[in-house]
């Protein structure tokens, strides 16, 4: 145990003056017994005494010389001078700093000496009434001493619980952290990479017809307008859920309920895109319906910006505890060929199905075009 420095100063004071003062009784004593023979007395004292500096490291070896030299001393002299009280402190210490077999072992110790000087008072004919009152004093310094050292160890054990419990709020939120912008990240990908491929498109579209159909110019520009409104009145909502997570304003969370404005818009950059829902898609989870939104929202933009003139389909199908969700085109890109990339959103889009407990599959059919297959569990599935 770690002693506070004003605690470890008063110690050694109590125990320095324990040992000046049993060698002043020594040295002024004018009993013919201690005078006969001083310098042994002397010794057997600072036996007794210096030994208690170190009472808290070696408990059950300063006990046991304290008590040896205790015994010499009565016996050479008949009286003790001092020394009980360094036998309380030694006793105090073995069982508030010694193991339990420490602690039981210097009880022992004590017991026998002390029945060793009891036993022939009370022979020689000594009240018990005067004997007994050690043994109650002995009994409670060694039970107060067991009693100290468990409450140390009650309070050194909520510690560390409490520091564990600390340490383990800090790794949950530095998780809750991580998870945190990967989830913003995978939004921001999907809102601006939906937004800006369909502004590109239509830019592209409204520059080749500026010219020769001014109508299909005009559309396209409307078009943009509209998609570049829509990504920013999302990247809003997103910077309103990051500054002020309390505000009742936001609005929700898309969903597959909103499929029909998504697809309106790919059909408004030139995109055929036909949609078949299948099952009860109303009661869906929270997270499993935005997840499945975003995952369609992610392979309608690569088919807008990797297919090429195509034409898209969108099934989305409620079943047996999951969602399925099959994105397909017929395009086969600019030259001639698709291919399943690595990019951040088929990264998102699995991330969003292993979220919950499902996986996703893109790749090229053997009838050419491009599918995305995805499965989210919606049992057990958090609300």
């Amino acid at each position: 145990m770690d002693w506070p420095r004003t605690a470890r100063v008063a110690d050694a004071v109590v125990v320095t003056a324990l040992v000046v003062s049993g060698q002043l009784s020594v040295w002024t004593a004018d009993t013919a017994a201690i005078a006969a023979d001083r310098p042994v007395h002397a010794l057997l004292l600072a036996a007794i005494t210096v030994p208690l500096y170190v009472r808290r490291r070696r408990p059950l070896p300063v006990l046991l010389l304290v008590l040896g030299a205790t015994w010499m001393q009565f016996q050479l002299a008949g009286e003790v001078y001092q020394p009980w009280f360094a036998v309380l402190l030694a006793l105090y210490a073995i069982a508030a700093h010694g193991g339990r077999r420490e602690a039981l072992i210097g009880a022992a110790a004590t017991a026998v000496q002390v029945l060793a000087v009891d036993v022939p008072k009370l022979v020689a004919g000594d009240p018990v009434d005067e004997v007994l009152p050690a043994w109650f004093v002995l009994a409670g310094v060694w039970g107060l001493g067991r009693w100290i050292r468990h409450r140390h160890r009650e309070t050194a054990d909520l510690q560390s619980r409490a520091l564990a419990a600390e340490r383990d709020g800090a790794e949950q939120a530095a998780r809750a952290v991580a998870e945190e912008r990967a989830r913003i990240a995978r939004e921001l990908h999907d809102l601006v990479a939906h937004s800006m491929g369909v502004i590109v498109i239509q830019a592209q579209a409204g520059q080749r017809a500026i010219d020769a159909e001014p109508e299909s110019a005009r559309a396209a520009l409307a078009s943009i307008e509209t998609s570049g409104r829509q990504g920013l009145a999302e990247m809003r909502r997103l910077l309103g859920l990051l500054t002020s997570p309390q505000d009742s304003s936001v609005s929700p969370q898309p969903g597959l309920r909103d499929l029909p404005a998504l697809v309106d818009r790919l059909r408004g950059a030139g995109i055929l895109v036909d949609v078949e829902t299948d099952g009860d898609l109303d009661d869906l989870p929270a997270g499993v319906d935005l997840a499945a939104y975003r995952i369609v929202q992610e392979a309608l933009t690569n088919v807008l910006k990797h297919a090429g003139p195509a034409t898209a389909c969108v099934v989305v199908r409620s079943a047996g505890g999951a969602v399925d969700v099959e994105v397909r085109d017929d395009g086969r890109g600019e030259n001639g060929h698709r291919a399943a990339g690595g990019g951040h959103g088929l990264v998102g889009m699995r991330e969003r199905a292993a979220l919950y407990g499902g996986s996703v599959e893109a790749g090229s059919p053997p009838d050419g075009g491009f599918r995305v297959r995805a499965r989210l569990l919606v049992e057990g599935t958090p609300q």
